[in-house]
Order: C-alpha cells, then sequence, then structure tokens
C-alpha cells in the first residue's frame, strides 16, 4: 500500500478529503488566506505555480489541523494530502529498511500534520516532511546514537548505586512532582524530547489515573494501557498504536537523559 492509501487520502472525493472539500468555503470565510482557490481541488496546483506564497497558505492549514488550533482532522488530511508526493519520495528512499515502511511513514506524517501548528518556522512542508523521515529512522532504530542523550549517556551494571535513585516515583518524597516537572523542563529544552511529547504522556497520565487501574504489568505503570492510549489516540486523531510507540520513544528518551543528569 502506499502512503496516501495508508491514510485513505487516495480519492479526494471520499471520507476525509471529501469533507474538508465541503468545509472549504467556511475556512476561506474564516481565513483570508485561504481564498487563493475557491475549490480545494485546485490547490496542489495553485502551489505549485505560486512558491512564493505556498508557506502562508500550509501554515494556516497546520494551524487548522493543530489540536492547539482549530483542532480539525478534516484540515489535517488536506495537509497530509498535499505532503502526500515528499512523504512517499521519504518512505521510497528507506523502504530498504522496513517491508512495512508506507505504514510506518504514514502513521508519523499524522503525527508531524497534527502537532505541527503554525509560528514554528518559514518552510512547512519542508520541517514536517524532515521530522517524519528523522522519527521514523528513530522508530527503526537507525541513528540513534547521534541522538544528544545518547552521546552523553552511561552505560551502567545492575549493581551500580546510580540505579538505586531510579526507583518507583509512588517510593519517593512529595518532591517528585517538582523533580519531574523540572526533568521534563529541561528535556524539552535540550530537545531530547518535544513539548508535544510531553502532552501526550500528560494525556496518558491523566486518562490512566481517571480509570482507576491498579494491576498494569508491563504496561508503563498504566501508560500504555489500551483504556488510556485509547482515549489518548481519539483526542489526537491517530491510532492507539501510534500513541503508544510515541510514548514509548519519549519514555526512553527521557530515561537515558535522567540517568545522565544524575550522572553528572
Amino acid at each position: 500500500m502506499s502512503v496516501a492509501m495508508q491514510l485513505e487520502l487516495d480519492d479526494p472525493h471520499v471520507g476525509l478529503l471529501a469533507a474538508a472539500r465541503s468545509s472549504w468555503s467556511t475556512w476561506v470565510a474564516e481565513h483570508e488566506g485561504l481564498g487563493v482557490v475557491a475549490d480545494l481541488a485546485d490547490l496542489p496546483a495553485w502551489l505549485s505555480s505560486h512558491p512564493g506564497e505556498r508557506n502562508a497558505v500550509l501554515n494556516v492549514i497546520a494551524g487548522l489541523a493543530s489540536p492547539r488550533g482549530g483542532d480539525d482532522v478534516a484540515a489535517a488530511a488536506v495537509l497530509a494530502w498535499l505532503l502526500v508526493p515528499g512523504a512517499s519520495l521519504v518512505a521510497n528512499r528507506l523502504s530498504t529498511l522496513s517491508p512495512v515502511i508506507d505504514e510506518l511513514v504514514a502513521a508519523q506524517l499524522w503525527i508531524e500534520v497534527r502537532t505541527f501548528g503554525t509560528g514554528r518556522g518559514r518552510h512547512v512542508a519542508a520541517t514536517i516532511l524532515r521530522n517524519t523521515r528523522k522519527r521514523v529512522l528513530r522508530d527503526l532504530g537507525v541513528g540513534d546514537h547521534a541522538e544528544a542523550a545518547w552521546q552523553r549517556a552511561l552505560v551502567l551494571e545492575p549493581g551500580d548505586q546510580l540505579w538505586q535513585r531510579t526507583g518507583p516515583l509512588h517510593t519517593q518524597g512529595p518532591e517528585v512532582s517538582g523533580e519531574l516537572s523540572e526533568l521534563l523542563e529541561d528535556a524539552c529544552a535540550q530537545r531530547v524530547i518535544s513539548a508535544e511529547d510531553v502532552d501526550m504522556l500528560l494525556g496518558l497520565a491523566q486518562a490512566a489515573h481517571a480509570a482507576g487501574q491498579t494491576h498494569f504489568g508491563r504496561a508503563c505503570s498504566g501508560l500504555m494501557t489500551p483504556v488510556a492510549s485509547t482515549q489518548v489516540a481519539q483526542q489526537w486523531g491517530v491510532s492507539a498504536r501510534t500513541v503508544r510507540r510515541r510514548a514509548r520513544r519519549s519514555l526512553d528518551a527521557l530515561s537515558r537523559y535522567a540517568v545522565v543528569q544524575m550522572s553528572a
């Protein structure tokens, strides 16, 4: 399956793209910058012929797609649809790394278009596609050691004293929440994880707490339970599997970063 088919964006007359076409006139009325075409179907051709104005239009659509903006899933579909050619090229170039590369690229592209928002630089398309490629490679374990946290990481024996400082949060004192907040802020500042990663982890924590479950097995203290991941997936407009994969990646990065900080 292609990236477009994975996202169900291969036919502009059905699904989310059809809904977006119906909403286009409303979006144009609310956002003057989108008034460059009367019909959404004409937008790809217009963007190709007006490269200097391309980013301004994509920036508006990205804002509509973001949960912090319009939170419109149809707008996210439009942005993903416009970037499918570039994402397909990424998938093609990485095709030797995984038999399901189209699925991986499609899932990550959807995350990027849903979380990009506005005011995050001038080159919307280039940034989203670059981040998609980078994070797919990270999911595949390619180039992990180039991450800042890995470059400063320590390899510890299980008996090392530092292991004693990484016990479960519920066994530690009331200062834990403050320390956790500081860790998350520092990790974002060092680009170990993104602000969107933090939002997703906090959403999972809130969902797990609300579920009131006490037996989690290997589900990372409830963060990876079906109840929590499904609830957050619905809020973000992605699959529960995608939420769990991204959360595990963020937790692994945070764990490595915390060990490095404690040894400094």
